[in-house]
């Protein structure tokens, strides 16, 4: 099985996540994350990828495949984010979470269940928050990256994974 290689900011900003994380000890880590500075899985393979495209019938973003191969998941880095999850753990919300959706459609926001039965549930499963990619359609015609949480109301929208992951260490080193 080969393993996707990249080179990209990416890595960077989670290596800075990692060191964030230790600073600020919100969770009880294994010791050999504490050692290595990292709190990412072992890379995706792309067999592993493509056997997760095949499932959901979609392929997916490119720059969520270079996380995959730098990071295939990755830890919950505080209180308020999310784990993000391996890729053969990925799946629809419909899937994971049909209760979430129904919720939505049973406010009168059908509008946020239409866009959520789309959504591809990447980190947070049984989290208080979530976060979800949603495959580009005939309104959209880009990817969408959204930050759902049971306390925010509605969708944070990110331009992109990474924006997510700058906004996410930007908020860790403003956090005493």
């Amino acid at each position: 099985m080969k393993v996707l290689l990249s080179d990209n900011n990416m890595k960077t900003i989670l290596e800075a996540i990692s060191l964030e994380m230790i600073r600020l000890d919100e969770f009880h880590y294994p010791e050999e994350q504490l050692q290595s500075k990292w709190f990412g899985n072992e890379p995706a393979t792309t067999d592993a990828i493509q056997q997760a495209e095949e499932r959901l019938q979609v392929t997916l973003p490119e720059d969520y495949k270079e996380f995959l191969a730098i990071a295939n998941g990755f830890h919950a880095f505080s209180d308020i984010e999310p784990t993000f999850h391996t890729v053969a753990y990925i799946d629809y919300l419909k899937n994971k979470d049909a209760e979430l959706i129904q919720i939505w459609k049973e406010t009168g926001n059908e509008d946020i269940a239409h866009v959520l039965t789309q959504s591809i549930l990447i980190a947070g499963f049984e989290e208080e928050q979530q976060f979800l990619i949603i495959p580009p359609s005939e309104e959209n015609k880009h990817w969408r990256y959204w930050k759902f949480a049971s306390w925010f109301p509605g969708e944070e929208p990110f331009d992109n994974l990474e924006d997510y992951f700058e906004n996410a260490l930007e908020f860790l080193n403003e956090t005493e």
